[in-house]
């Protein structure tokens, strides 16, 4: 994932999680978390085109300009019903 992004700009990226790989029906997710104030954010990855094993995120410049500016928090996790799995967190 991105360290920092432009409020107004594309956020589009791909990440591997080598025992959850969207080729496998799992879907990978975000939540980013405002750590001064603002509305949490959800973020849902599809598989990749070129290489389905990888998640890639996609948001368009015209939401992200919404978002509010500042440092964020943030998890992840994978889900294929029922199972939900964490796979990362930071700031």
């Amino acid at each position: 994932m991105q360290s920092a992004l432009t409020l107004g700009d594309t956020l589009n990226f791909t990440t591997a999680v080598p025992d959850y790989s969207a080729a496998a029906g799992w879907v990978l997710k975000f939540r980013l978390i405002p750590r001064l104030s603002g509305t949490a954010v959800l973020l849902t990855g599809t598989a990749d085109a070129t290489d389905p094993t990888l998640h890639r995120i996609t948001v368009t410049a015209s939401a992200t300009a919404l978002w509010t500016a500042g440092p964020y928090s943030w998890a992840s996790w994978v889900e294929k019903s029922p199972a939900v799995y964490s796979v990362g967190s930071g700031a």
